[in-house]
């Protein structure tokens, strides 16, 4: 009896050649975001609606849309439109 382990199926998978897979990366359409989708999506964050909501109303992801948020840094838009709306709330 052997240490060595010897399978009892032969190799036949491909005639026993290594091939090189290539990956070709193939890339997404990207959609731009237009001026007035970005205001729409500062108004609706700023009512405090999820992302999800948001994606619903604009035909995308929740991905897509906090992408937005945060690659164009609108926070702090946000908070500041959350403000102006509370303020007219309250007056």
């Amino acid at each position: 009896m052997s240490i060595v382990f010897k399978p009892r199926i032969s190799f036949s998978f491909g005639s026993g050649r290594s091939s090189i897979v290539k990956n070709k990366p193939v890339r997404r359409e990207e959609l731009e975001w237009s001026e007035t989708d970005t205001e729409k999506m500062v108004v609706l964050r700023a009512f405090r609606c999820t992302y999800r909501e948001c994606g619903k109303h604009f035909n995308r992801s929740a991905e897509s849309c906090s992408s937005l948020v945060q690659k164009r840094g609108l926070g702090p838009a946000i908070i500041a439109k959350r403000d102006e709306l509370l303020i007219k709330v309250t007056q």
